[in-house]
């Protein structure tokens, strides 16, 4: 089934606006992501160098050697835990430090049973495990991510600048994600909005625009009707008002003009075979419509004929001239044009001589319409002189059964000189 080219455009603008809304999601959401992993980023850092400024790296080897707490060691323990309460999204604040059979805490803010005290030794996990080798020498590693939380690991310098130890900042990642959600949800419905809000705009825009001056010129073209203006009637086309300055008013100019030149040629082809099929005096057809008509009508068994000659015609010319002549002609034509009918034509096939043809008729109708014309006054054509006149001899003819056209016409012609014999003598 074929589609409208409005139903194409509606589509083709639901697909766009698809696409950009859900191109501007993605985008908006993967930069809010990045925002919120350089927020991330940045808190850890920060807890981290802000531990770096009351943990002191020589210090923490010296527990590490000896395990004993002091007061001083309690100091900092406290400070930690308050960098870590200062913030809902900062989990916990470690000091470890690595060797082979895992993670030997210094510090650790985690006050449940699952805390960690001085020297207490933990194991590594899978995470860690891929980076043992990294964690033991102390190197700058990338955060660790875990269900819910990501850990910082920031090594920490000795006065001599040797990494002893890390200080590990677990990060929650749970209210970033469900903030992330949250944020996710408003920008659905803020661009999905403001994309439906674009595609209907831009369809009311195609439509006043575009679709609705297309339609327009196709509705003019599809009815268009030389027809219309032979009645004096404006056309679909040439009503058309379209001012969209652009490509479709140019368009809509464009088969103004073409309709122009196809009504110009329409006019110059009627005219053209107005001429070939018809007298240019007595506007009668012609000798060669006359012939095609009579090949059309070879099987038609209904047909009469009535055959006229204006007599005298040569010496009205020969005596008073051409001019007078063409009066007479003139006059024959008017003649006949009377009695034509939807069934009857009249043809002018020589200087002097007429053809009717009848279709749809009969013998009695025949006879009865030459009696009339006979009897018609007006079949007599001039009066210039008393010694001769010119007058129309008139004979007619049905068609038999078995007798072709070519016979019934020459019996017509054979009816005119009797009557034209006749009326001389008379």
């Amino acid at each position: 089934m074929k589609k409208s080219l409005k139903y194409k455009i509606v589509l083709a603008i639901v697909i766009i606006v698809c696409i950009m809304d859900v191109n501007f999601i993605f985008v908006n959401y993967v930069n809010y992501m990045n925002v919120n992993r350089n927020y991330t980023d940045s808190l850890a850092q920060t807890v981290a160098n802000t531990c770096s400024l009351v943990v002191d790296g020589d210090s923490v080897t010296g527990y590490l050697d000896n395990r004993r707490r002091n007061t001083a060691y309690y100091e900092v323990w406290n400070k930690l835990i308050d960098y870590r309460n200062t913030s809902e999204n900062v989990l916990q604040i470690s000091v470890v430090n690595f060797r082979d059979g895992g993670g030997c805490y210094v510090y650790d803010t985690d006050l449940t049973e699952n805390g960690a005290f001085l020297g207490d030794i933990r194991p590594y996990d899978e995470v860690q495990n891929a980076i043992k080798d990294e964690l033991i020498a102390c190197e700058k590693i990338e955060p660790l991510e875990y269900n819910g939380r990501s850990d910082y690991y920031i090594p920490l310098n000795s006065s001599y600048n040797i990494p002893v130890a890390y200080i590990i900042v677990g990060i929650s990642t749970e209210n970033v994600r469900r903030e992330q959600l949250t944020y996710l949800g408003y920008i659905t419905i803020i661009v999905t909005s403001i994309t439906v809000l674009f595609g209907v705009f831009m369809i009311w825009f195609m439509q006043h625009n575009v679709l609705g001056p297309l339609n327009a010129m196709s509705k003019a073209a599809s009815s268009y009707s030389i027809a219309i203006l032979r009645d004096g009637k404006e056309s679909p086309i040439s009503r058309m008002n379209i001012r969209t300055g652009d490509e479709l008013e140019r368009l809509c100019e464009s088969m103004k003009k073409m309709e122009h030149d196809i009504i110009a040629s329409s006019s110059q082809l009627a005219i053209a075979d107005w001429n070939s099929n018809h007298d240019s005096m007595t506007q009668l057809y012609n000798k060669r419509h006359y012939k095609e008509q009579l090949k059309e009508l070879q099987n038609d068994c209904t047909i009469g004929v009535i055959y006229f000659d204006i007599d005298n015609l040569k010496r009205m010319n020969d005596t008073f001239g051409h001019e007078k002549g063409d009066a007479v002609i003139l006059k024959a034509a008017e003649f006949i044009r009377r009695y034509l009918t939807e069934q009857a034509s009249g043809f002018r096939i020589g200087g002097d001589e007429f053809v009717m043809l009848i279709r749809d008729c009969t013998e009695e109708k025949v006879q009865e319409l030459v009696s009339t014309m006979r009897g018609d006054e007006k079949g007599n054509l001039s009066d210039v002189t008393a010694e001769f006149y010119c007058r129309l001899a008139i004979g007619g003819a049905f068609r038999k059964t078995a007798e072709t056209l070519e016979e019934t016409i020459k019996r017509a012609d054979d009816e005119m000189y009797k009557n034209k014999h006749s009326v001389r003598k008379a």
